[in-house]
């Protein structure tokens, strides 16, 4: 008998109101997802089934709203775009069960419908997490940045999915700035279904909050959070998705981190997932310059973190830094961290999750990359980890067409490289995924863009088009 592998995916389908706590309205209307699978056996299909199950609050809380069957190729992904699935019900929202006989991966796009961005007071949102092999699930997991409206009007939710099919018990944590436990919220989940808490709605949270979350279950869960600024106009249209994590490491990863790049900044978010106060070493490689950088002593629960648009937090030796870089982030506790990026003037934003040392591998999954599809165009960007130079290729691969392989290339220890598929596949409408394989333990994320100035068949597209997520370890 085969094996069945599975995976988890919440997702926020369709109109979720993210009504801020002032009552400005911040993200509302009809909300959509994509998501793409990824078929990790290069000589056998893969046979899935994918279930979808009504979240809480929803009047079919917890039932199953829609099932079908596919073949995805060997070696191939395919995308699913929810309001081209025929049988789902209009106003769904929870989230949903992949089941394969060969190991997958994927990744999920919250996002409003194709066509959005046409104007600067109707702008685009986007943002993309990974899909949650059964295995990572866990019964703690830590979320690096929540919000009320914070900084002007930002919030945050938490949808948690139950991955088991038991009911579970399931309750987030507040934390504030200081690492003081400030609110609690517990709710019953049915059997994979997602309850997705909204910050806004907590009347424990006092307005301006901002800070992070352990979230406890009795049952295996899922998380992934959501943060986003008010979205009136395109200034304001950031929306940032990324994973929870059930446990963290003393030494992490960042592979891009920029600073004045473009007018891109990032921010760190660093979260003491310990049992004791820890301070926190962050190295940043820019070319081959190195700055360090210490923060004060984090208690457990609590996050820290510099953004780099602001010279007072980092060290006065970055004063001059521009450009794309790398970091490693050390302590004596074991953290976790968020690598925010952001435009200000354009109202783009995306965050992604720094690897824990011991989870990279030689070889590292992009289920969905793109270029010149419907004018958004990929990046992917790796890092070596190991102490030795490296050697790896690049395959991109989508169905009906010829893999384009790229490489072998050299990476030294510690560095990254990145690449525009632009650059590399020919033609347009490229919508496939990538495989990468070195001969050194490496990590990697991929991003996404509109670039209209890339793909002239279509015209501007206004706000948050940018999104990124990790790329997933073999």
């Amino acid at each position: 008998m085969k094996k069945l592998f599975r995976l988890l995916l919440i997702v926020a389908l369709v109109v979720i109101s993210l009504q801020m706590a002032s009552g400005m309205v911040g993200a509302q209307g009809s909300w959509v997802s994509g998501f793409m699978i990824q078929n990790q056996d290069t000589e056998n299909p893969a046979n899935v089934t994918i279930q979808f199950y009504w979240a809480e609050g929803t009047p079919n809380a917890g039932t199953l709203a829609h099932s079908f069957t596919d073949t995805i190729l060997a070696g191939k992904a395919k995308s699913y775009y929810t309001p081209s699935i025929a049988g789902l019900p209009d106003g769904f929202i929870g989230s949903v069960v992949i089941g394969s006989d060969r190991p997958v991966a994927a990744i999920i796009n919250t996002q409003l419908p194709s066509g959005s961005g046409a104007s600067p007071t109707s702008p685009n949102r986007v943002g993309t997490a990974s899909g949650v092999p059964e295995a990572q699930a866990g019964t703690t997991m830590y979320v690096t940045q929540v919000m009320k409206a914070a900084y002007g009007g930002w919030s945050s939710y938490i949808a948690v999915q139950n991955t088991t099919a038991d009911t579970a018990s399931v309750t987030v944590r507040y934390y504030d700035a200081t690492g003081t436990e400030v609110a609690t919220n517990t709710q019953t989940l049915h059997p994979y279904s997602t309850y997705v808490f909204r910050q806004e709605n907590e009347a424990g949270l006092p307005a301006g909050f901002a800070g992070s979350a352990k979230i406890e279950a009795n049952k295996n869960i899922a998380v992934i959070c959501n943060f986003y600024n008010v979205g009136t106009s395109d200034a304001t249209a950031q929306f940032h998705s990324y994973n929870g994590l059930p446990s963290g490491a003393t030494k992490l990863y960042a592979p891009r981190v920029v600073k004045n790049y473009y007018e891109y900044q990032s921010g760190l978010r660093v979260q003491n997932v310990g049992s004791a106060p820890t301070t926190v070493t962050v190295e940043y490689k820019f070319g081959t310059n190195t700055y360090t950088q210490t923060s004060p002593a984090i208690g457990p629960g609590q996050a820290w973190g510099p953004y780099m648009g602001s010279p007072a937090q980092l060290p006065p030796e970055m004063a001059t830094v521009s450009g794309s870089g790398s970091a490693i982030i050390t302590a004596s506790q074991p953290v976790i961290a968020t690598v925010n990026e952001d435009n200000r003037t354009k109202g783009q934003g995306i965050t992604y999750n720094a690897f824990l040392d011991g989870q990279a591998t030689t070889t590292v999954l992009f289920p969905q990359v793109t270029s010149k599809f419907y004018g958004y165009c990929s990046g992917i960007q790796i890092q070596n980890v190991s102490d030795e130079e490296g050697t790896f290729t690049v395959t991109y691969s989508m169905s009906g067409r010829t893999d384009v392989v790229v490489g072998p290339l050299t990476l030294g220890p510690g560095q990254s490289w990145s690449q525009f598929l632009p650059n590399v596949i020919p033609g347009q409408d490229f919508n496939g995924s990538a495989v990468v394989v070195c001969t050194k333990n490496i990590v990697g994320i991929a991003n996404m863009s509109h670039r209209s100035d890339v793909d002239t068949r279509y015209p501007m597209n206004y706000g948050d088009n940018f999104t990124t997520y990790n790329g997933i370890n073999k």
